[in-house]
């Protein structure tokens, strides 16, 4: 599956759908990756600081914050081709994750438009953990 660059909420909560219902499921088993037929895994990407979390998060996203992407994210999705979504909490710095893992070879990643706020706003689902 190739991502658009940018998606809007509505369109992001399609794509992430298989993701996001795994995750607000019962604790049976959880799961932050979702791979749908033979679709690499897609991750969810939050870089917003630890402190932003309490605000709640987009199911099924991993928390890896702004300032350690470059680290953490070449050793936990080794593919440079696997689908990334990154998203903050207004879009700007997901842009700025999404340039980085670029310059890393990354070479399908997209941002969520408007971040976080604009998940919200669009009564898309979101959990507090």
């Amino acid at each position: 599956m190739q991502l658009p660059p940018r998606l809007r909420p509505t369109d992001a909560a399609t794509i992430l759908e298989p993701t996001t219902t795994a995750a607000i499921q019962p604790k049976r088993k959880k799961t932050k990756q979702v791979r749908a037929s033979n679709d690499p895994i897609l991750t969810l990407i939050d870089v917003r600081m630890p402190q932003e979390l309490t605000s709640g998060t987009i199911p099924g996203s991993t928390h890896i914050p702004l300032d350690n992407i470059l680290d953490t994210v070449p050793k936990s999705i080794p593919d440079p081709g696997a689908p990334v979504v990154v998203y903050c909490k207004s879009g700007m710095r997901g842009g700025m994750a999404q340039g980085a893992l670029r310059k890393l070879g990354y070479t399908n990643v997209s941002n969520i438009v408007g971040g976080f706020d604009a998940w919200q706003k669009a009564g898309l689902p979101t959990t507090t953990e």
